[in-house]
């Protein structure tokens, strides 16, 4: 999970390092919790909170410190959805509803039916395409063959396109072919224009497929600060710093509910390619107030919490994931 270290750590960001006091969070329940990660060996690698325009706590667990990249796993796929409101905003992508198959003409389908598929299906994780998330077959598209693309358009179509939920990397991994192929540069360079140089992100690490494209929806290295301010800039409806970087209404749509389905046989509502609610008791942080969260295999978070004014980024190497998810629900949102 851990990229290279960088002497470019993504530590220019606007806000002061405060005491949690300042921000009325009570320090005993964040205690607790570095004491509960210590205590019981969990693969915690860091935890930073962003609140009210400060960093009231930010903490790594060695051998990790803040110019260590992670991978963001899934979490990055609220990078990928950001990059296609850009795209759209920029007019490289004329609509939502265009077929994807437009935007990949050397494909030839096998099938007529999956040139209904569009850009919005992809978002929504609704293609269509037979897929089991982390089976043996998709594991062995994504981190053997490596030819994503094709393998992904070439599973069979099993439900109408834009009717089923059915969670799928795959599915990101065309929007990144999307974007390089709409706007004529690779995703990297397309989201260092328009995403990670605006925000002040440098240490960026990003794999490819054997074809080139920058693979959609995992294996993103950043460092937990250039998370945050990915965070913080959804929690200020696509602004950071001053400047409007992803359009207002792009993460005013990206981050309701679009679609709602099942996720490992759980009730679950999804965006544009973020998490709105999860029906599981330890994701009941996410049934306050607008609450919207980026979630990667492993522990990597990105919890955007408005009701708060508060960014939580977690990451960490957890084979256990829910105990993650437990250092948010039993000590950091009881100490705000």
């Amino acid at each position: 999970m851990r990229g290279e270290h960088n002497s470019v750590s993504d530590s220019d960001w606007p806000w002061e390092e405060v005491s949690p006091k300042s921000q009325g969070i009570r320090s005993e329940d964040l205690q607790r919790m570095v004491a509960h990660v210590e205590e019981n060996n969990l693969a915690i690698d860091s935890v930073v909170i962003y609140r009210n325009e400060t960093i009231p706590f930010e903490v790594y667990f060695e051998p990790y410190n803040a110019g260590v990249s992670h991978n963001m796993k899934s979490t990055s796929k609220g990078v990928i959805s950001a990059l296609v409101g850009i795209a759209l905003h920029q007019g490289f992508i004329e609509s939502l509803d265009d077929s994807v198959l437009s935007y990949l003409p050397d494909y030839e389908p096998d099938d007529p039916g999956k040139a209904e598929i569009t850009i919005r299906d992809l978002l929504t994780m609704s293609a269509g395409l037979k897929w089991n998330e982390n089976d043996l077959n998709s594991m062995y598209t994504f981190f053997v063959s490596k030819r994503i693309t094709e393998r992904v358009l070439n599973q069979p179509l099993v439900d109408e396109p834009g009717t089923q939920f059915n969670y799928s990397t795959g599915l990101t991994h065309l929007l990144s072919a999307v974007v390089a192929e709409a706007s004529g540069m690779t995703t990297l360079q397309f989201a260092q224009e328009y995403l990670f140089d605006p925000l002040d992100i440098h240490n960026v690490q990003w794999e490819t497929d054997r074809d080139g494209y920058y693979i959609g929806g995992s294996e993103l290295f950043l460092t937990p600060r250039a998370m945050t301010k990915i965070g913080v800039m959804h929690l200020q409806k696509g602004e950071y710093a001053g400047r409007q970087i992803v359009p207002e209404e792009w993460v005013h749509e990206s981050t309701k509910t679009q679609i709602t389905g099942s996720f490992h046989n759980t009730p679950v509502e999804y965006g544009y390619l973020w998490w709105i609610g999860i029906g599981n008791p330890l994701f009941t942080y996410l049934e306050q107030n607008g609450e919207f969260l980026a979630m990667g295999v492993h522990g990597q978070r990105i919890l955007i919490l408005p009701e708060h004014d508060t960014v939580v980024v977690i990451t960490a190497d957890q084979g256990d994931e829910s105990k993650c998810d437990i250092l948010i629900r039993d000590f950091i949102l009881p100490a705000l």
